[in-house]
């Protein structure tokens, strides 16, 4: 698959929240049940999509799910995508994973009733892809008859006040010139599971390192793809808006092989 070409523009963010606004439109059918945002026992949990049989897409956003809040382009991606499979997805603000989990556990129980394969698809942005990690690993220490099709993250970084300051630092004296011994990816989670090719099958991580402050890095044992525009355009906030075509052809092609 192509990839993003360091060094040449790739995805104008206007453009970007254009098109995803657009595929948001023409994703959603009678079947699309979207929780009423705010105010409401579900603040902070979208639930697109429920059936008995196929994956279990979870997103996790690092907006919260509310009126007057930019999109999250990665939540777009999930909701375009799993328009045309037998899925059961849901996109929860990053700071939501409890609830997430056990809505997770529902949809398995759900499955194994059925005597169906439990097969799950993690993506996330900014704390949202942090929050994607960490559940792809307690799901594969705690549940072993699942299998996790493909982790997505998007310039993945820490929460806390400690490492956001760390980050800040780092990153400013990056963009500054550099200083030896500074690690530039301070914000990046980097301890995500490595695919093994049976129980997790794929980790794809896209990142930038443009923005002065919030950005992410490589991460071990992923497939890494740099972010990079030489417009000036480009920061942590509308990275999935550049990526936006990747990432739909990133779930479509876990769905696919998840749907075995």
């Amino acid at each position: 698959m192509t990839r993003v070409d360091p060094g040449r523009p790739f995805f104008c963010p206007v453009f970007g929240l254009v098109f995803g606004l657009i595929l948001l439109v023409s994703g959603c059918d009678d079947r699309v049940s979207v929780f009423p945002e705010p105010r409401t026992p579900q603040e902070g949990v979208r639930v697109l999509r429920r059936s008995d049989y196929g994956p279990i897409v979870i997103s996790f956003a690092s907006y919260p799910l509310r009126d007057g809040v930019p999109p999250d382009g990665v939540a777009f991606a999930v909701l375009r995508a799993a328009g045309g499979y037998p899925v059961s997805a849901a996109v929860f603000y990053w700071s939501e994973r409890g609830r997430a989990e056990r809505w997770l556990e529902e949809q398995m129980a759900v499955r194994r009733s059925l005597g169906q394969p439990i097969r799950l698809i993690f993506a996330g942005h900014g704390l949202g892809a942090t929050e994607a990690a960490e559940a792809t690993r307690g799901l594969l220490l705690r549940t072993p008859d699942a299998e996790v099709a493909l982790l997505l993250t998007v310039d993945a970084v820490k929460p806390g006040k400690v490492e956001r300051a760390a980050a800040i630092t780092g990153s400013a004296l990056f963009n500054l010139g550099g200083m030896p011994g500074v690690k530039i990816g301070l914000t990046a989670y980097d301890s995500a599971p490595a695919p093994d090719g049976r129980r997790f099958w794929t980790h794809i991580n896209y990142y930038q390192n443009q923005s002065l402050f919030y950005h992410g890095s490589s991460m071990p044992w992923a497939e890494n793809h740099h972010i990079d525009d030489w417009t000036g355009l480009l920061n942590h906030g509308n990275a999935d808006d550049f990526v936006f075509p990747l990432l739909l052809a990133d779930i479509k092609a876990a769905l696919e092989r998840g749907s075995r």
